[in-house]
């Protein structure tokens, strides 16, 4: 019996363990926010909104049923003018005639159906051209998202990898602070050596409390760009990989760019736009059917109630031949329009490939300079490492061994911060390349 309870607790142990947080890595960091970023998913709604453009434009071409009804109560009839004549009356003189009853009730139904109007495609185009266009916009969205996401998590790592040389530092510090406090004891030392170290380690431990509440404002700042509630766990994997490895480029990425083909569809939307500016001085034809039912009645002793129908079928031709010259002014912004559009599109060109070669000139130099960081840092490591054990014999002084200290993390700091610039160079040169996200 106490074995199968020891078993029972030694299973819920495990399973226990089984639901602990996976530290995710960045790729999964990335995936997470291009579904749930608040962003991404507002986007997405303005693509499903424009693809209900392309149904309202269709529309346009199919019949068209509308359903009126009118009711009248005259209390006064009103009259018509008639020749008197008309009525065995005096040539050249007129009579009012009131004709009708009070009461009327008219209903109409007509259905109508455009046969020719040159604007109906033309705004299927553009439907088409906007619903490519909030798509594009929609990728560029995620791009920037997997770039602010990428960015946090480089920082995050930098920051864990500084709060690990802090607390490296000061497990050192306490042992130095031992062995110090230890010679002062047998007179081999002074006590203002002992007050120096911890006053180092104070400032130390200041630092790490300061970069534990930076990582914490990081982490919310991914859960906040993953879509993950701020009530939420999220463990995030922080190994820095210190072999960043060069991007993968195409010849010519920057045609690819999505800054590029959103430009495109632009010029092509305000080409249909052009268009159907230029459509509009042509005519339209209509044909349409309508059927009509008339009701005439009247109350009292003498009460009459007759329905009186009506069919007839019909062309409308809407021609606006001149409206003050508001076209041709819109043609003319139009025009200015694409000219404009044509700049920007060599302006983003030429920015791309500005920012491609200095992403990739930043990214070499960084990555050389991180080599030559990492041998410093071993370098300052291992003068500290000899400089303790030399004043633990008493054969230097306490001035030395915070001198290696201080220069151990100086050759740190210099290292985490080209760690960065060369992330930084890294992610820009993505960014520039337009590699962030894979194109499909």
């Amino acid at each position: 019996m106490i074995h199968t309870k020891w078993s029972f607790i030694l299973v819920m142990m495990l399973l226990a363990s089984g639901t602990k947080a996976q530290d995710l890595t960045l790729d999964q960091l990335v995936d997470q926010s291009l579904k749930n970023n608040q962003q991404v998913q507002l986007s997405r709604l303005n693509e499903k909104q424009t693809d209900a453009q392309i149904s309202e434009v269709k529309a346009r071409a199919r019949p068209q049923v509308n359903l009126t009804g009118d009711y009248k109560r005259y209390l006064k009839i009103p009259g018509q003018v008639v020749p008197a004549s008309t009525f065995g009356g005096a040539e050249g003189s007129y009579q009012v005639l009131a004709l009708g009853l009070p009461y009327n009730l008219s209903t109409s139904v007509q259905v109508s159906q455009a046969l020719y109007s040159p604007s109906i495609n033309i705004g299927l185009k553009a439907a088409k051209l906007s619903v490519d266009l909030a798509s594009l916009q929609t990728l560029k969205t995620q791009e920037e998202v997997a770039f602010s996401v990428s960015n946090t998590y480089y920082n995050l790592q930098t920051v864990a990898q500084q709060m690990a040389f802090l607390r490296s530092n000061i497990a050192s510090l306490d042992r130095l602070i031992q062995v110090t406090d230890l010679l002062y004891k047998n007179k081999l030392s002074q006590g203002i050596d002992v007050d120096r170290l911890r006053i180092n380690r104070t400032q130390a431990q200041t630092q790490l409390e300061s970069l534990q509440g930076s990582y914490q404002e990081l982490i919310n700042a991914l859960k906040f760009l993953t879509g993950t509630p701020q009530t939420a766990p999220l463990s995030v994997k922080i190994d820095i990989d210190q072999n960043a490895s060069v991007p993968t480029l195409i010849a010519n990425d920057a045609i690819n760019r999505t800054d590029i083909l959103i430009l495109e569809r632009q010029k092509a939307l305000n080409e249909q736009s052009t268009l159907n500016t230029k459509a509009s001085f042509l005519p339209t034809l209509s044909a349409y059917g309508v059927a009509n039912s008339t009701v005439f009645g009247k109350d009292g002793e003498n009460s009459v109630l007759k329905n009186v129908p009506g069919y007839w079928l019909g062309l409308q031709l809407n021609w606006n031949i001149y409206d003050g010259s508001a076209r041709k002014s819109k043609l003319v912004q139009q025009k200015i329009e694409s000219q404009k559009l044509s700049i920007q599109s060599d302006q983003t060109k030429e920015n791309i490939s500005m920012d491609i070669a200095n992403a990739r000139t930043k990214f070499y130099v960084e990555q050389r300079n991180l080599t030559t960081s990492r041998e410093q840092v071993a370098l300052a490591e291992k003068v500290y490492t000899q400089t303790q054990l030399q004043f633990k014999e008493g054969t230097t002084a306490l001035t030395e061994v915070i001198q290696a200290e201080n220069a151990v993390q100086d050759a740190q700091n210099n290292y985490l911060n080209t760690l960065i610039n060369l992330r930084a160079a890294e992610l820009n040169w993505k960014k520039a390349s337009g590699t962030i996200i894979p194109k499909q």
